[in-house]
């Protein structure tokens, strides 16, 4: 059996605030409070399944003239509770019964107030309809295509549904096709479909309340687990993929041992339970429970909660899954997964600042840098005819770079002998004996003053200098390298050496 609900708002603040709470018009949400099967054919025409409703709304058996009247009046019972939680509403509207949802359809659109058709008498009840009431969406016929058909019902004479309904069969599949057939078959009451069902908006969230306070990693990822496993099969059901998760912990207040289910919805500032959140960014689109479940294990490990937990939950971001196609002689790349859980597990022991690659930062400060996130980004080829480091020089050669700089991190501490302020020698020795930088100075250019950050307490200012040593006793009897002199500390490092 169904139900069809034809209406319209009486009141538009009651039906403004349904719609912006529920997420669908009013008369959607009055027909989900009777079955999960609805279906919105237009705005104001909503029809839903109430098959199984003789237990809610069945009244005491009775035997009437050998019958049991039980089934008729759970449908009256149904129809009358439709009225009045309409009413509470304030929505007025036409409620019909049928056994076909079509036929409801058409009745609730027709007749005012509530209407109720028994089996076999479909035809009973359209016949005498004008046949300007046809739907001709409901038998999936095209506006253009019905607009011809509504032309040539004109000059056929066709008037009403009974008209329709009447006409030989073959006749109107010779002239109208299987268009024409379907008509006759919805005018007639018997077109058998199923309804396309309202879908609740796409959610990926889930959350649980402990019976128990927990403080402990191990019973806290059986948990996750759980929750995880139903979040990526939901994923899994809409072919989409999450590049984020927000984990939200709450934890036991100081002052109570329990936080109660019925608060745990309200304003951070009036809760009684503090929050613990951590969000993991994913480099790209994942919906594997398993590598999920380990980062966020990483993450609560390097930043844990400082209570017990009572309630957990959990929530992604939706995205397309990643489609890539690796070519036949492109070196395969680690997968994102597996590359994800070792950075996490770095992040845990080194910290989560040293983990990334490094990006120079826009500032005069020597060497200055920071880690940022490592990202996948698939580079196009270079083209070496346009790479300037090959471009060919006025004599047909290739113009390579002659000369690089090594830079020592940590600088190297120097010994420095100066006159007026010039080097003339220096001494520098490597972390390894075997290494070492000294002679005397025979060319020196500088030297170049660089300063900034004076209001910060890591101030920095130094003079810098190129100067090439001779060591008679090194492989290598001529060393070009740099130096400079910290200004704050007045000590002489050695930045690099070019090669």
């Amino acid at each position: 059996m169904f139900a069809c609900i034809y209406g319209r708002i009486v009141s538009k603040a009651t039906a403004a605030g349904s719609e912006k709470e529920g997420g669908f018009s009013p008369l959607v949400d009055l027909a989900f409070t009777f079955s999960p099967l609805v279906e919105q054919t237009a705005a104001d025409t909503v029809v839903f399944d109430i098959s199984g409703q003789d237990l809610l709304f069945g009244a005491p058996t009775k035997f009437v003239a050998n019958k049991l009247n039980a089934p008729d009046d759970s449908i009256r019972n149904v129809a009358s509770e439709i009225v009045r939680r309409a009413t509470n509403l304030n929505l007025k509207i036409n409620v019909a019964i049928a056994a076909n949802p079509d036929v409801a359809i058409h009745v609730a659109r027709c007749f005012e107030g509530t209407t109720i058709i028994d089996g076999g008498d479909e035809l009973l009840c359209l016949g005498p309809l004008s046949i300007r009431n046809l739907d001709y969406s409901l038998a999936r016929v095209e506006a253009d295509r019905a607009a011809e058909i509504k032309e040539t019902f004109v000059l056929w004479g066709v008037r009403t549904f009974g008209d329709l309904a009447q006409l030989p069969l073959a006749g109107v599949a010779e002239r109208l096709g299987q268009d024409g057939v379907r008509l006759q078959r919805l005018a007639q009451g018997k077109i058998d479909r199923q309804l396309n069902l309202v879908r609740p908006p796409i959610g990926f969230e889930q959350s649980l309340e402990l019976e128990d306070p927990i403080s402990e990693l191990e019973p806290l990822s059986f948990i996750l687990s759980r929750l995880l496993n139903q979040l990526c099969a939901n994923l899994h059901e809409y072919a989409l993929a999450t590049n984020e998760l927000k984990l939200r912990l709450i934890t036991e207040p100081l002052s109570a041992s329990r936080v109660v289910a019925s608060e745990l919805e309200i304003n951070r500032e009036n809760e009684l339970g503090p929050f613990h959140e951590c969000i993991v960014t994913l480099p790209v689109p994942m919906c594997n429970a398993k590598t999920l479940l380990r980062l966020l294990l990483f993450e609560i490990e390097r930043e844990p909660p400082q209570a017990s937990i009572v309630a957990v939950s959990i929530s992604a971001q939706p995205v397309k899954p990643r489609a890539s196609q690796t070519g036949l002689f492109i070196p395969l790349a680690p997968e994102p997964e597996k590359l994800e859980i070792t950075l996490a597990r770095l992040a845990k022991l080194v910290g989560a600042d040293n983990v990334g690659s490094p990006e120079i930062l826009d500032t005069h400060r020597p060497d200055a840098f920071r880690m940022k996130r490592f990202c996948l980004n698939q580079k196009t080829r270079r083209n070496v005819k346009k790479d300037s480091r090959f471009a060919l020089n006025a004599g047909g050669a290739p113009a390579l770079p002659v000369m690089g700089f090594r830079m020592f991190r940590p600088a190297w501490r120097v010994d420095v002998e100066t006159t007026r302020g010039k080097p003339t020698r220096i001494s520098a020795r490597g972390e390894t004996a075997s290494i070492r930088i000294r002679g005397q100075v025979i060319c020196a250019a500088g030297p170049w003053r660089g300063s900034g950050d004076w209001w910060r307490s890591d101030v920095w200012a130094r003079d810098e200098w190129d100067v090439a040593l001779v060591d008679p006793d090194a492989r290598e009897s001529e060393i070009l390298c740099r130096i400079y002199r910290d200004l704050t500390n007045e000590q002489w490092f050695v930045a690099g050496i070019y090669d």
